[in-house]
């Protein structure tokens, strides 16, 4: 999500490990290293700006309350574009779903409802021609909170699509696919993290919970993805580092933590149906992670396409890896390493388009944008976009290309006091 007071990316970001973990999960795969996209080469030039700002663009707030904006994903549905957020209103902080034809040519702002004070925007799903809105909502008891999912028509009714219920900890993690919510919590008394499932029926309904991550696992962050009548869940999974020494009072703080990727396979009532695989070396430190379903190439396989921002032994400021992952119903690819001058604050993330372009900010807060092809392979060299600098891409819009063959991309600006929505023009060239 994006705020005034900090760039963080939408995709899923884990800074520090807020449980005491048990022994690690016990996972099928085995033990993953990334190789470089190119190993040969030296690290990559990076090209001017194929990104302008224009004139057109949203206001989200009136300028007075951009403390309380967050900016999170763009999704593109049949109606369009709708991008979710949370903002500030008379009735306090609300949940809401800013609405635009494919060509952003006009936008609606939908409220959803109060929210808590520290809730991330929504996550949206698209279900037929429907879209499905999940937001945390006030809940009545003090050691609980409770997620609210509607459905909305393209006529612009509103409907119940479920409703689950959370124990209170100290992570708001959740995401929702068209059938499926997917959440974190603590599991006492151990308080190890547990991703849970629960399934939306079509009579507007949530089926009761199940843990979808191991018994042995501590887990969190978790994102779900369809992959035909069934689904993907990926979550970070945690274990204490080994650290070798003689006082243990020399530890101070939290323990160092080794953290990875896992997924695994439910069908769409969200029971499992294989074993957990993991995606990257247990002995990493996966910090955020963003995913994409993908068609692949022609004659492929359906994946699902993920990144992940991997800290592991930072050299010269680099600020670790991001990783390239292609996970497939059945196996993954082993993860590549994208060939990077650098990472800085937050997390990767992905622009919603098809195929999907690569965003992220480098070590000196500058924002790189990077196209990709099917595979999730670069089409050209990364960017440097200094005006998207205090903002971040979210969406190219499906209007097709200009005279000049560019695009035009939708990117949130939440330090905008006058438009925190703005259309670029960008070239993948």
């Amino acid at each position: 999500m994006i705020a005034r007071a900090g760039l963080l990316s939408a995709a899923i970001v884990v800074t520090a490990c807020h449980r005491a973990p048990p022994s690690p999960a016990v996972a099928e795969a085995g033990d993953p290293t990334p190789a470089p996209e190119a190993s040969s080469q030296p690290k990559p030039a990076v090209v001017p700006a194929r990104c302008k700002t224009t004139e057109v663009g949203f206001p989200l707030d009136d300028g007075r309350a951009l403390d309380d904006l967050e900016i999170g994903d763009a999704l593109a549905y049949p109606g369009g574009l709708v991008v979710d957020i949370v903002h500030r209103t008379a009735a306090g902080r609300v949940a809401a779903l800013a609405m635009l034809p494919p060509d952003a040519s006009s936008i609606r702002v939908r409220d959803l409802g109060p929210t808590l004070g520290d809730a991330p925007p929504p996550r949206v799903a698209v279900r037929g021609a429907d879209l499905l809105a999940a937001s945390y909502v006030l809940g009545k008891r003090p050691d609980s909170r409770e997620i609210d999912v509607v459905a909305i028509s393209p006529s612009g009714d509103v409907k119940p699509a479920g409703s689950v219920i959370e124990q209170r900890d100290d992570s708001l993690a959740f995401d929702v696919a068209p059938g499926l919510i997917v959440w974190d919590e603590a599991s006492a008394p151990s308080r190890r993290g547990v991703i849970r499932a629960a399934e939306l029926t079509a009579d507007g309904h949530a089926g009761a919970g199940r843990d979808v991550s191991p018994a042995d696992s501590d887990a969190e962050a978790p994102r779900v993805v369809p992959r035909g009548s069934g689904y993907l869940v990926l979550w970070i999974a945690r274990r204490p580092e080994s650290v070798a020494t003689t006082d243990a009072s020399e530890i101070t703080g939290e323990a160092p933590a080794n953290s990875w990727l896992e997924v695994i396979a439910t069908d769409g009532h969200g029971q499992a149906t294989g074993l957990v695989r993991r995606l990257t070396s247990a002995s990493g430190h996966v910090t955020a992670f963003d995913v994409a379903p993908q068609q692949g190439l022609p004659g492929s396989r359906p994946e699902v396409l993920a990144v992940a921002r991997d800290d592991g032994e930072a050299v010269d400021g680099s600020g670790g890896a991001i990783l390239r992952l292609r996970v497939h119903d059945d196996g993954q690819d082993p993860p590549v390493a994208y060939t990077i001058d650098g990472l800085g604050r937050g997390a990767p993330g992905f622009v919603d388009a098809t195929p999907p372009w690569l965003t992220w900010v480098a070590i000196r807060e500058e924002t790189r944008v990077l196209p990709l092809d099917a595979t999730g392979a670069p089409l050209a060299l990364p960017s440097g976009e200094p005006e998207l600098d205090d903002g971040r891409p979210l969406a190219l819009l499906d209007v097709g290309k200009d005279a000049k063959g560019s695009r035009r991309m939708l990117a949130a600006m939440p330090a905008d006091p006058s438009l925190q929505l703005r259309v670029l023009t960008c070239t993948a060239d």
